[in-house]
């Protein structure tokens, strides 16, 4: 869980950049904002290669040198003068935490099974909220020093690696798992159809984090503080999803994905037709619900049913982070498109959106329910 804690905290920094634009005036703005998100494509590129590296070294020491290069990346702009270190320090940070990032799981379904595991991956889902919040939290508080200390946030790594290497016991790898290092995932039907519905979601999700205060701007209800504590707000809601969430799958089961869409698609038409903060503020908290309910949903059941559990998470971890990373881009091409995807059209779009999807998984279950009476029948 403390590890958790750094998975989202990349972009924890954000609110340094104008101050860092200030430090360095001859080096280009685009490549000093290039520093939040830079750490995501790294993060990306690293999932690929941990499932075997942690077959040479061991899953818990991959872990801690995922750690430890979070730790040193982390606190290197605190001590460093050139911005060429500064922007290496945060290709590192991506390294690091794409080490870990694909093991958490694989650790967690090597300790873990049935209803246990899907409480555990709950609970990895509300602390990466949970980091999220204090991460930035944290920076801002120490922006007031300036801009280099607010980088002693990432010292929080340090007593996480203690813990870790103190209680979290190794695994060691399966049979299966030598041979899924040596010759790749199985894409078979269900992780293609996981991974349609992950990118897609999470396109829709940060959609709100990409244009919700310019929606309270159009709206007239609010200004860029009100919209920052909107993402504050989906990251309770996404906190609390985590914490509820091996209950929630207990009482939904194989309808977890449609509930959670029916709830993300109700979220984006209450927020498209808000007339306060309130409502606003009501809507992204159930999309922050929503949504963490349907991640982890998915990554548990590929932890809990393939053979093939690490490569898969990763796969499903590249397209979490290439739909992050593509959200503008890709409403910029939906808006280019179809024009009325403008302000609060937008969120009436992935309303739609998310309701067809979710109806879609019903029909998909019920057609797979039948086929298997059928064979069952005949057997």
């Amino acid at each position: 869980m403390s590890v958790s804690l750094l998975v989202v905290s990349a972009g924890a920094i954000a609110g340094n950049i104008p101050a860092i634009v200030q430090a360095y005036p001859t080096v280009n703005e685009t490549l000093i904002e290039l520093l939040t998100t830079i750490p995501s494509l790294f993060i990306i590129l690293t999932i690929l290669i941990s499932p075997k590296v942690a077959q040479r070294i061991g899953y818990k020491q991959t872990v801690q040198v995922g750690i430890g290069i979070v730790c040193l990346a982390g606190l290197l702009p605190v001590v460093t003068t050139s911005f060429t270190s500064l922007f290496l320090s945060r290709i590192l940070f991506g390294v690091g935490v794409g080490l870990f990032n694909p093991l958490l799981y694989t650790i967690a379904a090597g300790l873990y099974s049935g209803g246990h595991l899907a409480t555990v991956i709950g609970l990895q889902s509300a602390f990466e909220g949970i980091g999220g919040m204090l991460i930035t939290f944290l920076v801002g508080q120490l922006l007031v020093t300036g801009w280099r200390y607010s980088f002693m946030v990432y010292g929080l790594a340090i007593p996480i690696l203690f813990l870790f290497g103190l209680f979290v016991p190794d695994i060691r790898p399966t049979t299966s798992d030598e041979k899924e290092a040596k010759t790749g995932p199985t894409i078979d039907r269900t992780l293609i159809y996981y991974l349609i519905l992950l990118f897609l979601a999470v396109t829709v999700y940060m959609s709100i984090a990409v244009k919700v205060t310019g929606l309270l701007y159009d709206k007239a209800i609010g200004d860029a503080t009100d919209g920052s504590n909107l993402l504050a707000f989906i990251g309770f809601g996404a906190m609390t999803a985590g914490m509820v969430f091996g209950k929630t799958v207990r009482i939904f089961k194989e309808w977890t994905i449609p509930v959670s869409f029916l709830g993300m698609s109700i979220a984006l038409l209450l927020l498209a037709r808000a007339p306060n903060l309130w409502i606003a503020s009501l809507a992204v908290i159930l999309c922050g619900f929503s949504f963490r309910t349907f991640v982890p949903y998915v990554f548990n059941e590929v932890n809990q049913k393939s053979q093939q559990a690490t490569a898969q998470t990763a796969l499903l971890l590249i397209f979490f982070n290439i739909g992050t990373a593509a959200t503008p881009l890709t409403i910029a091409y939906l808006q280019h498109l179809f024009p009325f995807l403008h302000q609060s059209g937008l969120f009436y779009g992935g309303a739609v959106l998310m309701l067809v999807l979710g109806g879609g998984v019903v029909v998909v279950g019920k057609v797979g329910f039948m086929m298997r009476m059928s064979d069952s029948r005949k057997r």
